[in-house]
């Protein structure tokens, strides 16, 4: 496993942007690159925050990372911000990718903004604590599980062959489906689609909040 300091570890990892206007900084940190295969699957754990999963047509996976601290000194925003670490292993296949040390303790207005860009083809499994999750037009398998807060996938038709999404407390909707996707619950709620003609399948499950996927 190694370990990769996402904010300070170089003076040129990090670009500072004030705005005075909202009293917040941003840091923005140089992207971590990594080189996979067709065969390759990408596992990401993420704690907090916003995070983009975007679809490429290369054959590398890239994780970029903004930070940012509203009502906060510039100081006190680098110093929270160097507190995470990026945990990378790539072993049998799987490049693991696991953001760590998110701040505990005094936070308040710290958050982290985060893109992964993968190529569309290869399978992606997501294990998120808190926070917005979207995804758009990966064509790999599925399997997505957030603890607390809001996901919404969007996932090409022809590739994708059945979509399973359930929630604990919350809704949970497919989209685009023409009517054909089965769903059941009171206070959790669980949907299910299986006409596709793909060969991807989709998993979704959020504790609490809300759920989609949506055919495109």
């Amino acid at each position: 496993m190694k370990r990769l300091a996402l904010a300070l570890a170089a003076a040129t990892s990090l670009t500072l942007l004030l705005s005075p206007v909202a009293h917040a900084a941003m840091l923005m940190t140089d992207p971590h690159v990594f080189t996979v295969t067709a065969n390759h699957r990408v596992h990401l754990e993420f704690p907090v925050g916003e995070l983009k999963v975007i679809p490429t047509d290369g054959s590398k996976v890239e994780f970029h990372v903004r930070v940012k601290c509203r009502g906060r000194s510039e100081d006190r925003c680098e110093e929270l911000a160097n507190e995470l670490v990026l945990q990378s292993d790539d072993k049998n296949g799987t490049l693991h990718l696991k953001l760590e040390d998110y701040p505990k303790w005094h936070n308040k207005g710290f958050s982290v903004h985060a893109e992964l860009y993968v190529p569309r083809k290869l399978p992606v499994e997501i294990d998120m604590g808190v926070g917005e999750l979207d995804m758009a037009g990966i064509e790999g398998d599925l399997d997505v599980d957030l603890g607390v807060g809001d996901a919404d996938i969007r996932t090409p038709r022809s590739a994708t062959g059945h979509i399973m999404v359930d929630t604990g407390i919350g809704d949970a909707e497919i989209r685009g489906t023409a009517g054909e996707a089965q769903r059941s619950g009171f206070v959790g709620s669980h949907a299910s689609w299986r006409s596709g003609n793909g060969k991807s399948s989709v998993r979704l499950h959020v504790g609490v909040g809300d759920a989609t996927v949506r055919l495109e």
